[in-house]
């Protein structure tokens, strides 16, 4: 057991160093692409890579708050927060197999608490992984790096229902509202639940580029405090079919984008597939600005972008390899508690 658990911390640390490869890797590839059509753009006015190294203290703490806001839970006994299984992808196109690891088992690592397991479909098919927090001191770390940065009163309320504070000895100290322009909160929120999309839209004999941000919650309010300081944007309201309403956020002109372009090379995604999203967002965006997206080349180059950053064109091996190496980080940490229980 001993032995076997060496070589996955080994496998493990090496996913690290690979998450930090793979993404300077994706910015790098775009580029080459870029070079690939002569387009004219530069890069280094369009993204700054940036991890949680760089990152203060407080800066993180506004990022798990944002993510946990997005897609985050708090139960009787846990804090859990959920990752797609797209989002451990590592290895956007050369033809090479995907490595997995991704943002979940980064986080896990980076501030040293909790554990990643999977989510399973009724035909046991790993879905999702999630990252939870079940140990009392890792739960008072987390609490520690959130506490003052919410905006709404979920996670604040499911807290006191479970009674975190008496089991914690800790006071959650309320929501209340801030710039989300002068911190990460955003991208939290964005990595757990947002989206950067960049197509193109044909009617007729025409054909257009199109991109926008989008964000999607259940509550409306969380989506007003956005567009308050980042002056922009518009709010929807959408009815699905199973009797659920969502207010959907969007910012899709050039004007609506100008400022989230600001923030987001300010503050990037961190998680690699929002990363790729908004990378390409960001090129599309300037060269509508420069008025080179009729160009042909721009049009072919955009839809080699395209193709480049969505997992649903990757091969049904490069899926099964990514789902059998996203389950080793899954059986390393079930090892790793199943001996520490002992």
């Amino acid at each position: 057991m001993l032995l076997w658990l060496t070589y996955y911390k080994i496998l493990l640390m090496n996913l690290i160093c690979y998450f930090f490869y793979k993404t300077y890797e994706i910015f790098d590839n775009y580029t080459n692409i870029l070079n690939k059509y002569s387009i004219n753009i530069n890069m280094n006015n369009i993204n700054k890579l940036k991890f949680l190294n760089d990152y203060t203290e407080e800066e993180k703490g506004y990022y798990l708050s944002g993510l946990f806001e997005g897609d985050g839970n708090i139960y009787t006994r846990r804090f859990m927060i959920v990752f797609s299984i797209e989002d451990a992808e590592l290895a956007p196109g050369g033809g090479q197999p995907p490595t997995s690891g991704g943002t979940a088992h980064y986080l896990c690592q980076h501030f040293k608490m909790g554990y990643i397991d999977g989510k399973y479909n009724s035909k046991k098919e790993l879905t999702a992984v999630a990252w939870y927090i079940m140990n009392q001191s890792d739960q008072k770390k987390f609490i520690n790096y959130i506490n003052g940065k919410l905006l709404t009163y979920k996670r604040y309320d499911q807290f006191y229902k479970y009674n975190f504070d008496k089991s914690l000895k800790i006071m959650l100290n309320k929501p209340k509202e801030f710039n989300v322009l002068m911190n990460p909160w955003l991208t939290g929120f964005t990595d757990a639940d947002g989206y950067f999309y960049t197509g193109f839209q044909t009617y007729k004999n025409s054909t257009w580029l199109k991109f926008h941000l989008e964000l999607s919650q259940k509550d409306k309010y969380i989506l007003e405090i956005i567009q308050k300081y980042f002056n922009t944007g518009n709010i929807i309201k959408r009815n699905y079919s199973s009797d659920i309403t969502a207010y959907i956020y969007k910012a899709q002109s050039e004007k609506a984008m100008k400022p989230f372009i600001e923030y987001f090379n300010n503050y990037p995604p961190l998680s690699v597939r929002r990363y790729k999203q908004y990378l390409l967002l960001n090129i599309a965006y300037n060269l509508k600005l420069n008025n080179l997206h009729k160009l042909t080349n721009s049009t072919l180059m955009l839809k080699e972008l395209i193709l480049l950053q969505s997992m649903k064109y990757m091969s049904l091996n490069m899926k099964e390899e990514l789902n059998k190496k996203m389950k080793n980080i899954v059986n390393y940490y079930k090892n790793l508690r199943n001996l520490n229980d002992k």
